[in-house]
């Protein structure tokens, strides 16, 4: 049984893990997901900014027509040669002719200058350029609409450069984040080696690297660094975070409840095995007795003894007794949680009942036993069920025998005030640990300090005393010290 129960106890655990676990990998892989979309907002909000701050140079120029030469060489790095540049409206020349921009008829006619849908040039290499604007070549990958783009970009940082104060301005507004920075390109980087943006550091405490190029084609651009705060990518994943701790603590609740059931079912089959045992042990001793007293009839010369032949009947009728209230014992406790102890409440005199109690205690042979009553009053009358209260006296005097050693002092107080009849018993015995006062009243508990394993019981003697006395509406009060001893004293309420 053991070995099963660690088996599945294995099983369970490392199934748990393994849950967590895989709870944990998505978890994580959901935070990354949630945080690249986080930084992806933040580049654009970059890039809204760097667009805003070109338009605003932009509209301060006054440039002419942009065009682009493509000078259609292809080098071996998959270049294309380009040169960019501005052409006043009024000359355009090939070989010895001269054309006008404003005359469209021309243009068409012509076939040679094209005018693309944007009002921007688009000039053959056989085509020659007669203009004192600038001119500015360049190798790169971009064709087509991101080259006009960058060509434009590229004139308009000729005219009105790049205002880095009036970008971090904008970029503030924007990003509302503190605490990033904003780092030119060096002479040596190049617009096609970065990418538009980058993370680093680690999952907690992530950074963003965006590269933003105002001029392309000029390689000149600027980093924005700065730390990608998780708050908001944690907010994100509100309910996900809710949803898996939500599992999560399941799964560990129902681990510590599969545990515990476990555990508790161990120690019931160790109870009941218990159980099965002093039962054993404690049928042995009347049926014994019995034995012994119907061999004792048998023989004609022992049954002409009259005293031994009563000294025989009363030890067999004292066992028949004992056996009787430990199976009545057994019934009170083991009854269904919801039915009552049935009481039979009288008034009678408490000294009688405890004289009585004391003659009828089984003293072990090896036990040396001296019971002393101490009254306050010569005379004290209480109302409570008899039969109960001497099965619950006669197991406080029985465990204050049994916990003690080979020379055993018990004294037995009682009193009486306006309020409640008390009854005490105190012995000098092995005590109980003050860590397991309360528990020694639960149902089947046996303190750990006993040093006899083999002394018969089964933990049900307390929890009947309190039983019992709570019936009553009572209260149990337990003192004591190992190695010195325990005093018991319950108290009944006295009845008007």
């Amino acid at each position: 049984m053991s070995k099963q129960i660690k088996v599945i106890w294995i099983l369970s655990l490392v199934s748990v893990l393994m849950l967590i676990g895989i709870q944990g990998y998505w978890l994580v892989n959901q935070y990354e997901y949630v945080l690249n979309i986080f930084a992806e907002e933040i580049v654009l909000q970059v890039m809204e900014a760097g667009e805003e701050e070109y338009l605003h140079r932009k509209e301060d120029g006054s440039l002419s027509k942009v065009y682009i030469m493509n000078q259609n060489n292809v080098s071996t790095s998959n270049k294309i040669n380009v040169a960019i540049g501005v052409i006043a409206p009024e000359l355009v020349s090939t070989d010895d002719s001269i054309v006008s921009m404003r005359d469209r008829t021309m243009f068409k006619s012509i076939q040679q200058v094209r005018m693309n849908a944007d009002q921007h040039i688009i000039i053959p290499d056989n085509i020659i350029i007669d203009t004192t604007q600038i001119f500015m070549s360049f190798e790169t990958h971009l064709t087509g609409d991101e080259l006009r783009k960058a060509g434009e970009r590229a004139l308009t940082n000729q005219t009105h450069p790049f205002d880095l104060a009036h970008f971090d301005s904008i970029l503030a507004s924007k990003l509302q984040i503190q605490g990033y920075s904003i780092i030119p390109w060096q002479e040596d980087d190049l617009y096609d080696d970065h990418g538009i943006w980058k993370r680093t550091g680690t999952l907690f405490s992530p950074r963003l690297t965006v590269s933003y190029a105002y001029s392309p084609l000029e390689n000149k651009g600027v980093f924005i660094q700065l730390k990608l705060p998780a708050q908001p990518a944690l907010s994100r994943m509100g309910i996900q975070l809710m949803v898996a701790v939500g599992i999560t603590l399941l799964l560990i609740v129902c681990l510590v409840f599969q545990v515990r059931t476990i555990l508790k079912q161990k120690k019931i089959n160790e109870i009941r095995e218990d159980f099965v045992k002093t039962m054993v042990h404690e049928l042995k001793r009347p049926v014994q007795t019995l034995k012994t007293f119907v061999s004792f009839l048998k023989d004609k010369k022992m049954r002409s003894d009259e005293e031994a032949t009563e000294q025989v009947v009363r030890d067999a009728m004292f066992e028949l007794d004992n056996l009787t209230a430990y199976l009545n014992i057994l019934k009170d406790m083991l009854r269904i949680d919801n039915e009552k102890t049935s009481l039979r409440p009288v008034r009678f005199n408490l000294h009688e009942l405890v004289g009585k109690v004391i003659r009828l205690t089984h003293i072990p042979p090896d036990k040396e036993v001296i019971i002393k009553p101490v009254y306050e009053t010569h005379e004290l009358y209480m109302e409570a069920d008899p039969i109960h209260f001497a099965n619950v006296l006669s197991n406080l005097i029985e465990n204050a025998i049994k916990y003690s050693g080979e020379k055993v002092a018990i004294e037995i107080k009682t009193g009486q005030d306006k309020r409640k009849t008390w009854v005490s018993v105190k012995d000098a015995g092995i005590g109980i640990p003050a860590a397991e006062q309360d528990k020694v009243f639960i149902q089947f508990y046996r303190a750990n300090n006993i040093p006899d394993k083999s002394i018969p019981g089964i933990g049900l003697g307390l929890s009947y005393v309190k039983l019992i006395t709570e019936a009553h509406q009572g209260t149990v009060n337990l003192h004591s010290q190992v190695g010195e001893g325990t005093t018991i004293t319950i108290s009944f309420p006295v009845r008007q």
